[in-house]
């Protein structure tokens, strides 16, 4: 279930253009690039005065007027965030048209090497069973492949610490724009020296666990555009509009809303966390925070991150059916509620509901047709948030012509039945999901625990 989410925000060269979020001493918090990971690049001279990277691809030699500039924005940094640069930064510059070429190949490198055999499809039907998107698989890749080619402004790679950036060829300076995302990925190569984050990076890959990184990822960005607005809030008016008309043109290729939401965690409720710490703290507090692991429901209410409620761990356990095998496993928190629920409630009811939450799991199923079933199982903070989080999958439930609800079951809980079956029961102490294709294998589930002297682990 969470595989397809987290490949898309952590393992893409991505960039998000926000529109202006919060202020900090009345400066605009807005971003135009973001970090990312990406493969290890190495660099190629193969003519006289050709560079290329791994991939083949042009690379622009930064002219000594744009080093005076990059040296000037490293030491900007520095002193805005009070850290000095242990090295320096490595970079990469491109055309615009070489730096997308670079993100699409880049993309499709990791992309191999990323999901095994079946992983895709699985993730892709999960996302149609959830009722996000009714592409197929190719379908689905082709549409990310198009969108990380016109969508990044910059990026900063976990993996071999260098940023990249297009710009503009035969210019002896860098422009507004491109020195703006400069600033905010050379805040990004700052904090990489600062934390460990490749060894945390691949850590989560070792594990195949990306839980940790959106609230990681959320202040990460939250210092680096309030970095970048106040590099920009030194710009005089005329300039502020050159600097717009300076924006490269996009490729008209846009995704499915539902994969926005997770940049909405790290540009719009991120820097309001980072505007709170920051007025408690200043730089300081900010530059400590960058070491801990908020959990995504901390992002999303500052008063659960000051607080620093503890995740939960919820147990769940596997079930036993026929010709069905377990295929992944994972946590459940608030971004992936809000992810769910979103498209169908409302951003406002969905961010409501995933703020109570205590913790939870997953857990999928797949036959060797490729047919999946999968089952959560949720704690709220409270009996009055939980019955809050059940009452917002119920809405989601209901909004969705693709569901009918069957009545007179042997069982408890709700069943809704389509394409996919969606059952669901909250008992008091936890709320539980079954998804499955097959309505006989889920209701054979629930009928074999029906009794109330059964207890229900998954």
């Amino acid at each position: 279930m969470r595989k397809f989410q987290i490949y898309f925000v952590s393992f893409l060269v991505f960039s998000y253009c926000s529109t202006p979020e919060e202020t900090v001493e009345n400066e605009t918090l807005d971003s135009t690039s973001t970090s990312s990971t990406s493969t290890s690049t190495t660099t190629t001279v193969i003519e006289e005065e050709t560079i290329v990277d791994e991939y083949g691809i042009e690379l622009i030699e930064m002219e000594s007027e744009m080093k005076d500039q990059f040296d000037e924005l490293i030491a900007f940094v520095e002193k805005r965030v009070g850290i000095k640069f242990t090295e320096y930064p490595k970079y990469q510059l491109y055309t615009l048209n070489g730096y997308r070429e670079y993100s699409e190949v880049s993309y499709l490198d990791d992309f191999e090497e990323d999901y095994e055999e079946g992983e895709w499809e699985r993730a892709v039907l999960s996302e149609n069973m959830w009722g996000l998107t009714t592409k197929t698989p190719d379908e689905m890749k082709q549409l990310y492949v198009d969108f990380v080619r016109c969508a990044s402004s910059g990026s900063y790679s976990l993996d071999d610490k260098i940023l990249r950036v297009p710009v503009k060829r035969n210019q002896k300076k860098f422009n507004f724009f491109e020195q703006s995302v400069l600033v905010h990925e050379l805040t990004h190569s700052l904090q990489g020296q600062v934390i460990d984050l490749k060894g945390w990076y691949e850590g989560m890959k070792e594990a195949d666990d990306f839980s940790d990184y959106p609230g990681r990822r959320s202040l990460m960005e939250g210092q680096a555009d309030l970095v970048q607005a106040r590099w920009e809030s030194g710009l005089d008016s005329y300039d502020r509009q050159t600097m717009q008309s300076q924006y490269p043109a996009g490729c008209g290729i846009s995704l499915p809303d539902h994969l926005y939401i997770p940049f909405d965690l790290y540009y719009g409720y991120g820097p309001r966390v980072v505007k709170e710490i920051y007025n408690e703290g200043g730089m300081e507090a900010l530059n400590e925070a960058l070491y801990l692991l908020p959990t995504s429901e901390q992002i999303y209410s500052v008063d659960k991150y000051f607080s620093s409620e503890p995740y939960e761990e919820v147990l769940i356990d596997n079930l036993s059916i026929e010709g069905y095998s377990l295929v992944d496993e994972g946590t459940v928190d608030s971004l992936d509620i809000v992810y769910l629920l979103q498209g169908q409630i409302g951003q406002g009811t969905a961010v409501n509901a995933a703020v109570g939450i205590g913790g939870g799991s997953w857990k999928d199923y797949e036959d060797k047709n490729g047919n999946l079933l999968m089952s959560l199982k949720i704690s709220g903070d409270n009996t009055e948030e939980l019955i809050e989080i059940y009452d917002a999958f119920i809405s989601w439930a209901d909004a969705q012509l693709r569901f009918s609800e069957k009545t007179n079951n042997n069982f408890s809980g709700k069943l809704y039945i389509g394409g996919t079956n969606f059952w669901i029961e909250n008992d008091g102490n936890f709320l539980r999901i079954v998804l499955s294709q097959d309505i006989k294998i889920l209701e054979n589930i629930l009928t074999e625990c029906s009794s109330e002297s059964c207890v229900r682990d998954f």
